[in-house]
């Protein structure tokens, strides 16, 4: 084999070799985003065998990302930035109300957010 058809071989493998990386790479990336939006669009619970009540408290001026975080910290919420998409993304957006809340690991994110925005207790009086 000549020089030129080694180097034609060569380029060959290469472009196979980076185009096959970046199909991995967006295999790879398609997988998370799907994992990501199937963990905002679901309605989960931290642990759903955990019954034990934790005291969560929101100082006034609070702002969200201060609020999610805390939930992570609590181990209320698995990930803090998917309860983040998940309050942006609803009607819970901006309403919740600084105070001191029982919640569980065993509530799902959206019993957290009716809790902590008031919500639920508005539901029952109507």
């Amino acid at each position: 084999m000549t020089d030129k058809g080694m180097k034609k071989a060569l380029r060959l493998v290469l472009q196979v070799l980076i185009n096959a990386v970046i199909i991995l790479i967006l295999i790879r990336v398609f997988m998370y985003a799907y994992d990501f939006s199937y963990k905002v669009f679901t309605d989960s619970c931290m642990n759903p065998m955990n019954k034990s009540e934790v005291q969560f408290v929101i100082p006034p001026d609070s702002t969200t990302m201060e609020i999610v975080e805390s939930l992570a910290d609590e181990g209320l919420v698995e990930d803090q930035y998917v309860m983040l998409a998940k309050v942006y993304l609803s009607s819970y957006h901006g309403k919740m109300m600084p105070g001191t809340y029982t919640l569980s690991p065993s509530m799902t994110q959206d019993e957290i957010l009716k809790t902590i925005t008031g919500t639920s207790l508005k539901e029952e009086e109507e």
